[in-house]
């Protein structure tokens, strides 16, 4: 029997071609598809990523030269121009994460912060650039305040459960040194007065000063059995102390006695600053800010309260002052209570 192939066998592949013209096709669209991919081409303008300060918890503010620095968690420390921004990340050393507490001017465009781990930072550029110049990765402690002596010899730093260090070469190495009278209580704020005199605000009621740069420390009369967070110099012998509850004392010579002061609130403060008109801003718990009249001890709530807690005040011009803490860094107005977040667009 005679087969028959000739017109089948000769048309079966005209037939799969035209069965797979999709498939060419969609190989087609896949190259040119690679090609535009990778091919170069200009790039969109995109808008600059700018930190949002006013999201991250600040713990420390300070002005340097001009230039505003706040420090906080993980040890990141964002400097502005101008507030409200935008802020932009200084060049930090290894931290390895630990917070930063406290950031503090020390003349010219030399700053030093402090931290947990017991953490310091030099920075000679105002607060460009960072080196660590001392961590104790074993110590979980923080570091919660730094202050110069006034004749600019030592400088000091203080922290948790008592914790002091010094040093007298410029912050190049640390000396640790344990203190009696501390009582292995947190250490919370050191102030330095021009005439020489050091004051230690403390937890239960602890008070401490020392007119010999440090070397020594003495607790002073203090009623009031709670903590004290934070405190400033007025000038000649008058100091300021608050804390816990809405607490605040004045002392008018050098902290041999002390007065109590009627803020009118009972959520604690952290910190304060003294206006150049004389008034002074104190911030604390419940987003509190605080300001007296000049010459005068009797306080107002400057803005109404929220939940988070401000730990940090720092003044710019006029009625407004930057503040910091868990709801991050913000611009308030004393004369009118408005409050700006200081960073982002």
């Amino acid at each position: 029997m005679q087969q028959t192939v000739g017109r089948s066998g000769g048309g079966r592949p005209r037939g799969r071609v035209r069965d797979g013209w999709p498939s060419l096709l969609f190989a087609v669209l896949v190259i040119g598809a690679f090609i535009f991919a990778f091919s170069p081409r200009s790039l969109p303008d995109f808008p600059e990523t700018q930190l949002q300060a006013h999201q991250l918890l600040i713990n420390g503010l300070a002005r340097v030269e001009g230039r505003y620095l706040a420090g906080g968690a993980k040890g990141r420390i964002l400097i502005n121009d101008a507030p409200p921004g935008p802020w932009r990340n200084a060049e930090v050393g290894n931290t390895e994460g630990s917070p930063v507490t406290r950031i503090v001017p020390m003349g010219g465009q030399r700053v030093f912060a402090v931290g947990h781990n017991l953490m310091v930072l030099r920075s000679e550029d105002a607060g460009e650039s960072w080196q660590n110049v001392h961590i104790d990765l074993d110590t979980p402690e923080p570091l919660l305040d730094i202050a110069q002596t006034a004749d600019g010899t030592r400088l000091v730093a203080i922290g948790g459960f008592g914790q002091y260090l010094f040093s007298d070469d410029g912050g190049g190495t640390w000396q640790q040194r344990s203190v009696d009278a501390f009582q292995g209580s947190h250490l919370n704020d050191l102030l330095v007065a021009d005439s020489g005199t050091m004051l230690i605000a403390a937890e239960r009621g602890l008070l401490l000063r020392s007119r010999d740069n440090g070397d020594s420390w003495s607790p002073l009369s203090f009623e009031y059995p709670g903590s004290m967070f934070g405190g400033a110099h007025l000038g000649g012998s008058a100091w300021l102390v608050f804390g816990m509850r809405g607490h605040a004392f004045l002392s008018r010579d050098d902290g041999d006695s002390w007065e109590a002061l009627d803020t009118g609130i009972e959520d604690s403060l952290f910190d304060g600053a003294r206006l150049d008109d004389g008034r002074v801003v104190l911030v604390g718990a419940m987003q509190t800010v605080l300001v007296t009249e000049p010459g005068s001890w009797s306080f107002t709530r400057a803005i109404p309260t929220k939940q988070g807690t401000f730990s940090t005040v720092l003044p710019l011009s006029g009625d407004r002052v930057l503040v910091g803490g868990e709801p991050g860094a913000h611009v308030v107005d004393l004369a009118d209570g408005s409050i700006t977040p200081a960073g982002g667009n």
